[in-house]
């Protein structure tokens, strides 16, 4: 748990770099080339998981001791030590990257790239009672809760989804390695095309999102055997499924962002990823409570997520744009006529771009 919501804590640098640094049309495109590299990051241990810990041969030997490091072993396998190598992999890979930042993070440049940069911001406290007022910023937050949260959930479980579907344990981590990697370069077209069609980001959020819940609804259909299964089609189906959940992500951010000023863009990005890590959380605690699902019935929560495109896609049909700090850089409007009472003029007046 301290893991997942203390994510809010590199998205909150991420976003106060990309305004900080990069001019307006390249804000987005920061944004996504970060998401790439997140997604790179969470990939390798689909791979890492099922080579360092191997499924038993047969589950009723698997040792079920509370000690961390046992001596017991199935199939010839130390598991418990396995695990423990697992865990110190992504103990120690976390330790240098929070060195490596500490030792270097940026400041603020010489000459901001933007108005909307140097642009009064709200304090925290006067931030978070905007926000809880401002009902079309928790549309975009409930759509990437509900989409990249839940998503974040069934990758956590996907293996054990997948064993119900006749699917191996090592077949689904190369399935989610795979679907990943290939959005690494989605989350930097995805931005790209952002930047140049900024009047256009509710509808290019609507239209990946309903890719994405035709795509998972194939996959469902493939791994449920209502079609006869093709593995390739089950392949391509998943991976366009993966893309569109991730490649919206940057979209979802600067939607966020735009919805939200002149709330600062690192309290709106952590308030984002708690709901994310919120829904990944509820979609976990799913399987453990009892009776709810059976182990034989694992496989309907590919309904959940399928639910979750559905919803998500509703939620942001209703959301208005607003973008209040594309509308200041355009304008390049100076810092003596930029204050608070200003900015909040111009979002009430509802002005769009």
């Amino acid at each position: 748990i301290n893991a997942e919501y203390g994510g809010a804590v590199p998205f909150s640098g991420v976003m106060y770099i990309t305004v900080n640094w990069f001019p307006t049309k390249e804000r987005i495109v920061a944004t996504g080339v970060v998401m790439a590299t997140l997604n790179t990051g969470i990939a390798i241990p689909f791979l890492m998981g099922p080579g360092l810990v191997p499924e038993p041969k047969d589950n009723s030997t698997f040792p079920h001791r509370h000690s961390f490091i046992s001596e017991d072993v199935a199939d010839g396998v130390d598991y418990d030590k396995r695990l423990m190598w697992y865990l110190v992999i992504q103990g120690v890979t976390m330790i240098l990257s929070l060195v490596f930042v500490v030792i270097y993070f940026p400041s603020r440049p010489q000459f901001a790239p933007t108005a909307s940069a140097v642009a009064a911001r709200l304090s925290i406290s006067e931030g978070l009672r905007v926000l809880i007022r401002r009902g079309n910023f928790w549309l975009i937050v409930f759509a990437y809760a509900l989409t990249s949260g839940t998503f974040n959930g069934y990758g956590l479980t996907f293996d054990v989804i997948m064993q119900n579907c006749h699917i191996s344990q090592q077949t689904a981590g190369l399935l989610g390695f795979i679907g990943l990697l290939v959005s690494v370069p989605t989350n930097i077209l995805v931005g790209s095309l952002a930047a140049v069609f900024s009047r256009w980001q509710k509808s290019m959020l609507i239209s990946i999102l309903t890719i994405g819940t035709l795509a998972f609804l194939g996959f469902i259909a493939e791994v449920e055997q209502w079609i006869p299964r093709n593995n390739v089609a089950l392949w391509v189906l998943y991976i366009l499924g993966t893309i569109s959940i991730t490649g919206v992500v940057p979209l979802l951010f600067d939607m966020s962002t735009e919805s939200s000023h002149p709330v600062s863009e690192e309290l709106s990005a952590t308030v984002m990823v708690m709901g994310n890590q919120m829904m990944c959380n509820v979609f976990t605690a799913i399987l453990q409570i009892p009776h709810l699902i059976n182990d034989e019935d694992k496989d309907r929560l590919n309904y959940v997520m399928l639910a979750s495109f559905v919803v998500a896609i509703t939620l942001a049909g209703f959301f208005r744009t607003t973008n209040v700090r594309l509308l200041i850089d355009a304008y390049s409007i100076t810092v003596d006529q930029l204050d608070t009472r200003s900015i909040q003029q111009i979002r009430n007046a509802g002005v769009r771009m």
